[in-house]
Order: C-alpha cells, then structure tokens, then sequence
C-alpha cells in the first residue's frame, strides 16, 4: 500500500523522510501531508464557534457574535484584550509533541522531535522579527489603557466640574486682597506658574501687583475665560505641564485648594514633583482653606467639587518631607464687612467654659498660606 493510500493513522501517512532530509524537503513534505489532510477532511478552517458546537454540541454554544456584545465599556474591553496580547505575544518553536496510540507511537514522536531539533534554528530566525513587533505592539497597547486609564479618572467629577461649579451655579466666591498677598510673596523679576489658573484670579491679581505670571489649565472653558481677559495661559493638564518641565526650571508656582478636589496619590505626587521641577531657592506658594476654621470650611463644601481639606500642619510635613528646606504656614483672611462694616462672625458670644475655643473656631482666619522654599 502506498503513502497515498495508507490509513490516516499509519507512520508513512505522518511523515515521509528523504533521505537527505534536506530542509527543502521537508518543508515540501510537510506542505504535501497538510495539503492531503484538507481533501481527506481531517484539516477543516472553522471559526471559534463552530469548532465549539463540534466539541460541545449546538445546545452548549452560546452565540456571541461581536466581541462587542461582551463588553459595553471600551476600555474594558481594551484591558481584556491587552491580556491576550501579553499572553500570545511571544512566539517559540517549541510545541507539544504527540502520536496517535498504536506500536509505533514511541518511533513517531521520536521522528517529531529530531525534526523540531532541526526546525528551530531556522524558525528562529523567522519568529525573530514578529517577536520584536509583537512586544512594540503590548508596549504601545499598555501605554494605551494607561492613558485612558487616567484620562477618565481626571476628568470624571460626576456631572459637575469647576467650570460648572464656579460658573454656571455661580458658587465660585474669592475673599478680597487674599490673591494680592500671595501674589506680593513672589519677586516681581520672576515668573509665577499658577498651576490650575481657573478663571485667572491670581493671573490678574499678580498683573495688579506686578508680577510676572503665567497659568496652566486643562479645562477648555476656563482657558477661553482667561484668554478673553488677555491672560498668559497654557491649555495642557497641569500634571503633564510638571512632568514635562526640567528638573529646577521653575523658579515659582502658586497653587490653590491644593489637595481639596483630587485623591491622596495625585497630592503625594504634586508635592514630590515640586520638590524636584522647583529650582533652588524657588518658592511655591498654596491657598488653602483652614479646616479649623467654621466659616472656613462652610465656605470650601458650598463648591461641589471640593472633596476633602487638607490641614496645615499635614501640608508642611509633606512638603518638607518632599526635600524642601522650609515650610512657613501662616493664616490668612480677606473677609469684608457688610454696608454697616459688621461681620457675622463678630457676633458676641456668651462668656463660659469653651468660650475660646469657640470664638477662635468661629472667628479665626479661614485660610492658610503656605510658603516652601527648595
């Protein structure tokens, strides 16, 4: 019985040898057996779905027909498949070796793997290529999620954001002469970068006192309001505008509610970036509200998008345990009477035990600024 006649399962049906086993010729061998496999039908091109109601059965299939039907978020479905990638991205030429049961089961697995031991050097060098292109291609797929990754996690506010807040519900409320004295702690020779410029109160307030100020915003809405107002002010995130910029280029930057709207990591990190982007002897000055303070902290809630505040004494320990040389935190108001010149603060209040405590809650200055030097 010839090899074209033999019986799928017999050893001159697996593979015929020349006797130079010459790589030509085993590949022509190879290309031939594949070739005979699909006529005989043992070779079949089925999708995925097909090959399971095979194995399982048409009742055991479900029919998903996109991979869109799995997933509704297009990250997620991006994450899942950047695991796949990782999983099949690197190419070998090992694989498992096997033979169907019969005497000759040991003598055809042995004829496999002297074959792979030949194969391999040349296979190589063919999967060299796609290997290298494969791990640029899960790099960039990685650098992707990433991305987005961070992109929703800043700019999801739940609906309302500060342009939202501070323009439209109008909620947006800055004490008189605060902005002035942060402006005035800078050197008027040297630029100020306020990081989160907003509307550009501190913009126009360091113009007021002479000062040289240049403001970073992501927001579209209140980059176009600063603009409008002719203000020195860049459209990039403010954490890629610190990132980008050289190790002690800045000689200062001003920061407001610092840590209030945005979680711990995102503060560690600004502080720390500061600490190296900040050149020696520079400053960086922070607005904050006092959270010892009734009134001050009454004031930071009625913005929506204010998540938390931060204590002085926890914003000076971080900034010096960041590498700065010295904290100062000093209290600051600009509260301003009514027509009759009395504050609702000012109000007596009955003499008894806590007394202080309460007039110091209730009256004391309801911000702090922070001056750190590198």
């Amino acid at each position: 019985m010839s090899a074209e006649e033999s019986r799928p399962g017999e050893p001159r049906d697996i593979l015929s040898l020349p006797d130079d086993a010459g790589l030509h010729a085993v590949m022509a061998e190879i290309e031939a057996r594949v070739a005979r496999r699909r006529e005989e039908g043992i070779y079949r091109d089925l999708e995925i779905q097909d090959l399971e109601r095979d194995r399982l059965g048409e009742a055991k299939v479900i029919d998903l027909d996109p991979v869109h039907d799995l997933f509704t978020d297009p990250l997620q479905e991006l994450s899942f498949m950047l695991q796949f990638a990782r999983q099949f991205s690197d190419i070998n030429t090992y694989y498992p070796i096997g033979a169907r049961p019969g005497p000759l089961k040991p003598f055809i697995i042995l004829v496999k793997r002297i074959i792979r031991r030949f194969m391999t050097p040349y296979m190589e060098v063919v999967f060299a290529k796609q290997r290298a292109f494969n791990e640029k291609l899960v790099r960039s797929l990685e650098a992707m999620v990433e991305i987005l990754r961070v992109e929703r996690e800043r700019d999801y506010r739940g609906g309302v954001d500060r342009y939202t807040a501070w323009v439209e519900m109008g909620l947006r409320r800055q004490e008189a002469g605060l902005l002035e004295e942060a402006a005035r702690r800078f050197e008027p020779e040297r630029q100020v970068v306020n990081l989160y410029a907003g509307t550009g109160d501190f913009l126009e307030a360091c113009a007021r006192e002479g000062r040289k100020a240049l403001g970073v915003e992501d927001d579209s809405r209140l980059v176009s309001m600063c603009q409008e107002k002719f203000l020195k002010v860049q459209h990039v995130h403010p954490l890629d505008f610190l990132k980008s910029c050289p190790v002690e280029s800045l000689p200062g930057v001003f920061m407001q509610d610092l840590g209030e709207r945005d979680d711990t990591r995102e503060l560690l990190w600004t502080v720390n970036a500061l600490a190296d982007k900040v050149e020696k002897d520079g400053k960086v000055a922070v607005l904050n509200h006092h959270p010892a303070s009734f009134r001050g902290v009454e004031e930071a809630f009625r913005d929506p998008t204010v998540l938390r505040l931060v204590h002085p004494d926890t914003m000076r320990a971080l900034f010096l345990e960041a590498g700065f040389r010295e904290a100062v935190v000093e209290a600051v108001d600009g509260r301003q009477g009514g027509e009759d010149g009395t504050r609702p603060e000012d109000a007596e209040i009955p003499a008894g035990e806590g007394a202080a405590a309460l007039a110091e809650a209730l009256r004391g200055p309801r911000y702090f600024l922070l001056e750190a030097r590198r």
